[in-house]
């Protein structure tokens, strides 16, 4: 009994030393970019080979498959390299601005644990395709995206929420108040996959002024601000479109063929209606 106490606190110390050391490589392997290939069509997939010790974050329920040797984990933090620095409170945070954007309150961590490469493959629940973005290639290695896009990444790359600070951009331009903010932290490959409806179009602005349809809007860089447009009556009553969405300014924008909504919209309008019969029969 004498000696327990001291065997409780060297277990202690092994395990958090164990932990360091694997979220260490993890950080070693930030910066080495995915050895990764999309599959074509219209429901893509991600396919992965991670090498030892290298890490990918993805959203709950992106797995497709795993080899053996690639364990994985939920966690609540986001994915910066600086996990130790964040407490249970930041947790939270991030966790929240998840869910805010419409994504899931844990993240899922797969790590090669062995010694040669393993395969691996994420994928989207819905109808659309892959994007592979390379932040750092981007201003400010941000991009800003609908809500709900982010598939998985690498370690490194944080995502929080990016408030739409105009009213009529976010009650009628199709993505909300509340999009996806996602940024390659320094020293990380800073890749980030994200889904969009359809096919998507990616088309650079220079000091431009873009009009598109409203909902088509999947993702913009810093320097790109958008609002709504109203085409005039006579327009919106014979072309069938009553808000516009434009964009104005210099970076990158990404449009998508095919918004989820609109989507669903055209699901439902096309489900048999019960008809009813109000003829009442007498015996």
């Amino acid at each position: 009994k004498l000696f327990k106490p001291s065997r409780e606190r060297a277990k202690v110390a092994w395990v958090s030393s164990r932990l360091r050391s694997s979220f260490g490589t993890m950080v070693e392997m930030a910066g080495e970019s995915f050895d990764h290939t999309i599959t074509e069509g219209n429901l893509q997939a991600v396919r992965f080979t991670l090498k030892p010790g290298q890490a990918l974050i993805g959203e709950a329920g992106c797995m497709l498959f795993l080899d053996p040797g690639i364990e994985w984990e939920s966690r609540m933090a986001d994915g910066t390299m600086h996990q130790e620095k964040q407490g249970w409170w930041d947790s939270i945070k991030a966790g929240a601005a998840r869910v805010f954007s419409n994504e899931s309150l844990f993240y899922t961590w797969f790590t090669n644990k062995d010694t040669v490469p393993r395969n691996m493959a994420v994928a989207s629940t819905n109808v659309g395709c892959m994007q592979h973005i390379k932040l750092h290639e981007l201003p400010e290695s941000t991009i800003i995206a609908q809500s709900g896009a982010f598939v998985c990444s690498s370690v490194g790359v944080r995502l929080s929420i990016e408030l739409v600070k105009k009213f009529g951009a976010g009650f009628f331009g199709g993505e909300g108040f509340i999009l996806q903010r996602i940024v390659g932290e320094e020293g990380s490959a800073a890749e980030v996959f994200l889904h969009g409806g359809g096919q998507i179009i990616r088309k650079e602005l220079n000091n431009e002024e873009l009009t598109i349809e409203t909902g088509a809007l999947f993702a913009f860089t810093r320097g790109i601000d958008y609002d709504v447009g109203f085409p005039g009556f006579a327009n919106a009553l014979i072309g069938g479109n009553v808000f516009t969405t434009r964009l104005r300014g210099t970076g990158s924008v990404w449009i998508q063929s095919a918004a989820y909504a609109n989507l669903l919209d055209t699901i439902i309008q096309a489900i048999p209606v019960k008809q009813e019969n109000n003829n009442n029969s007498s015996d």
